[in-house]
């Protein structure tokens, strides 16, 4: 049985039922939520990106509508059981990877589309780069 738990949300229903699913399947664990706010950073020269990333990690969340939604359906979906949450910013399939794999979290739960052939090349799936290159055991919720 695992420990502590990272979950990844955005404001998707799937990422409420991934919420949903890791209480249910982890009842004594510690859950983590993180959320990810993508900012283009490319603009920025190599030698200042790294410096700039963390300095808004330091503010992430803030004034950011998504990272709202997520908090109101954390709250909704946590009911009275206690969670963490975290928001950091960048591209989301890294700062996911780095967070789980930095945080000593026991699994990692993830919502999905499942897509398929040609709908999966063309949209690409956060959920399936972290499952490839994350050291942590991780379910994808559908």
């Amino acid at each position: 049985m695992a420990d502590s738990v990272l979950v990844a949300m955005d404001d998707s229903p799937l990422s409420r039922e991934a919420l949903a699913y890791a209480f249910e399947t982890f009842p004594d664990a510690e859950i983590t939520v993180v959320h990810v706010a993508y900012l283009d950073l490319d603009m920025l020269p190599d030698d200042t990106r790294e410096v700039f990333q963390e300095s808004l990690d330091e503010l992430s969340g803030v004034g950011d509508e998504t990272a709202a939604s997520v908090f109101d359906t954390v709250r909704d979906v946590a009911d009275d059981r206690e969670v963490s949450v975290t928001f950091l910013t960048g591209e989301a399939e890294r700062r996911i990877v780095e967070y789980a794999d930095d945080g000593a979290f026991d699994h990692v739960v993830l919502g999905t589309h499942g897509r398929s052939g040609i709908s999966r090349v063309l949209v690409g799936s956060v959920a399936e780069a972290v499952l490839r290159e994350t050291t942590v055991p991780t379910t994808l919720v559908k």
